[in-house]
């Protein structure tokens, strides 16, 4: 059993298609990045910890409210524009903005991973979501903050349902996810 990446061009990308969390404030854009290292993506889902003002990667039993990182994407060098290439790290300097989410949101990301044991490379998923008309896949949190897709429903954090396989506006695969 091991977590594997989508393997992807850049960094994560999202997609807000239909979420409230734009519409009703249920925003969270003063907490900082809680560890140094840590590489925030847009389309990751992230623990927020505000009694110590911190965003971080949620653990396998996490109990803190759970939100998807949505930045507005800033382009460190003009000659490599395009949302695949914007990432936040603590030295950015910039606190990262985060939505928690509600049942019937939908959002596509292509930030998301997968176990090993569910799936044994980016094919064998791709088939998965390929056939998700019939056969439900789900997405949930992971201890790399991408969304793990698997074959049951999560247990801890927001349980997300695979509506389908689609692409991001620069042509890379993607998942379309509604909330549940």
């Amino acid at each position: 059993m091991a977590l594997q990446r989508l393997t992807i061009d850049g960094y994560g990308q999202i997609e807000p298609n239909n979420v409230t969390f734009t519409r009703d404030g249920r925003i969270e854009a003063q907490c900082a990045l809680a560890d140094a290292d840590f590489v925030a993506e847009n389309g990751m889902l992230l623990a927020v910890d505000v009694a110590n003002m911190v965003v971080k990667a949620p653990t396998a039993s996490e109990t803190l409210p759970i939100a998807v990182h949505y930045s507005t994407e800033k382009i460190y060098n003009q000659f490599t524009p395009g949302l695949k290439n914007f990432k936040l790290t603590q030295k950015d300097g910039y606190y990262p903005r985060m939505g928690y989410l509600t049942i019937g949101d939908v959002f596509t990301t292509n930030c998301i991973c997968y176990d090993t044991t569910d799936f044994t490379d980016d094919s064998k998923l791709k088939e998965a979501l390929a056939a998700v008309k019939t056969t439900a896949l789900y997405g949930g949190i992971s201890t790399t903050g991408a969304i793990k897709i698997g074959k049951t429903k999560p247990t801890v954090g927001p349980v997300l349902k695979v509506a389908k396989a689609t692409t991001m506006p620069d042509g890379q695969f993607a998942v379309e996810f509604q909330v549940q």
